[in-house]
């Protein structure tokens, strides 16, 4: 081993993964996305409560996303300049608060404004336990990162439950019942606190090994665009699915709500299996695979009917999923140094230019039709297994004479 690649080894590098503390990690992350695939749930009762337009309740919403795609960079920089481990479970617990107190605003104060800042408190929250989680992730996955970080995105689980557990909730207990959610933070925020000495980032952890200032950068932007590529075509599923069945076929709300669903699991699936696989087979092969899978799927399910639609639909959205964390780690091992900014822009900043990419897509079935725009979201994994071609299986680097500061 030469002089570069030995002062490369980092602890975390050369250490075995820690099941418990990662365990902990990925329950948190599932607990903070419940608390945010709920809020779409309560907008019904809080619209009738508040005597809200469709404008003003799709705010609420909006609030919550905006916070998120904002501050996630800066709580990442933050913690890469002064590592805290404490904001991980503080978020968490944050996070819960602010859902739990949108009830009371809502209900009991009956005031708009005080609903927007709870929504904006969750999202504060969930923006602080993001980038530390994932950082978190990389010290105790040892040399198996991908596996790891694939263990913290099965963490979206929380995104399939929230809205069950939201509606369950409601139809037994009405609006006042949707503060409950807030013990599932506290029970998975205190476990995480118990694992903190775990996560401790070692002294100076990347701050030499450094890519190339120019070739990072691009490699970056790169992987930028292949998070919003691939991230489109799930949004766009979960977007006009249900508008292009009610169209064409009829379909009840249930039944599209259900493919919906069929779609969100099926992706937890795939986040969990595609570190081990890309372990074993390379980074660049698992996103090419994964995006012809993903073709093929899809044009069987927009083809057929019955089970072997809702097949299709599954083996689509676990096969889509599959190169997500593997990018993440990309953008991390491109930023060493800056664990928590590479999952603040993977995590967040990502989400603007997908949110951007899905109203584009709106466009397209206002002026020419859902046929079409369904035909453009099927066909956009091609487009990814493309870019995918020329993505490096790891990330190279070279020894940087002039250390980064803190």
């Amino acid at each position: 081993m030469t002089t570069a690649e030995a002062n490369l080894e980092t602890p975390s590098a050369t250490q075995p993964l820690k099941a418990l503390p990662l365990g902990a990690i990925a329950l948190a992350h599932a607990s903070v996305d419940i608390q945010t695939s709920a809020l779409p749930i309560l907008l019904p009762q809080l619209l009738i409560a508040l005597d809200l337009n469709y404008a003003l309740a799709a705010g609420i919403v909006s609030a919550n996303a905006v916070v998120i795609a904002i501050a996630q960079p800066l709580f990442g920089l933050l913690g890469d300049r002064r590592p805290l481990r404490w904001l991980a479970p503080l978020g968490v617990l944050v996070c819960g608060a602010g859902l739990a107190l949108v009830p009371v605003a809502g209900l009991g104060l009956q005031s708009y404004a005080l609903v927007i800042a709870a929504v904006i408190l969750s999202g504060l929250g969930s923006a602080a336990f993001h980038p530390e989680g994932l950082a978190g992730v990389r010290q105790v996955s040892g040399s198996q990162r991908s596996t790891g970080s694939s263990v913290f995105f099965f963490g979206n689980l929380g995104f399939a439950l929230g809205p069950i557990l939201a509606g369950a909730l409601l139809d037994n207990g009405g609006l006042s019942s949707i503060t409950l959610l807030g013990a599932i933070p506290i029970v998975t925020g205190t476990l995480l606190l118990s694992q903190q000495k775990a996560y401790r980032r070692p002294h100076g952890d990347g701050k030499h090994a450094v890519t190339k200032r120019q070739a990072a950068v691009g490699l970056v932007a790169y992987l930028m665009l292949l998070i919003i590529v691939r991230q489109t075509v799930t949004s766009g599923l979960t977007t006009f699915i249900p508008l292009y069945f009610h169209e064409h076929f009829g379909s009840e709300a249930a039944v599209t709500a259900g493919l919906v669903s069929v779609l969100s699991l099926a992706s937890t699936v795939g986040t969990l299996f595609s570190g081990a696989v890309a372990d074993r087979l390379g980074r660049r092969a698992v996103m090419v695979g994964s995006m012809v899978i993903v073709l093929g799927a899809l044009l069987l399910f927009i083809n057929t009917s019955g089970v072997l639609q809702i097949a299709a639909l599954a083996i689509a959205g676990a096969a889509l999923t599959a190169p997500w964390t593997l990018s993440v780690v990309m953008v991390q091992d491109a930023m060493p140094g800056q664990p928590g900014l590479a999952s603040g822009l993977t995590l967040g900043t990502a989400y603007s230019g997908i949110s951007l990419a899905v109203y584009a897509l709106g466009l397209v079935a206002d002026n020419f039709g859902l046929d079409l725009t369904m035909t453009v979201v099927i066909w956009m994994p091609a487009l990814a297994a493309a870019l995918s071609l020329w993505v490096p299986n790891r990330v190279p680097q070279v020894v940087d004479e002039s250390p980064l500061s803190g």
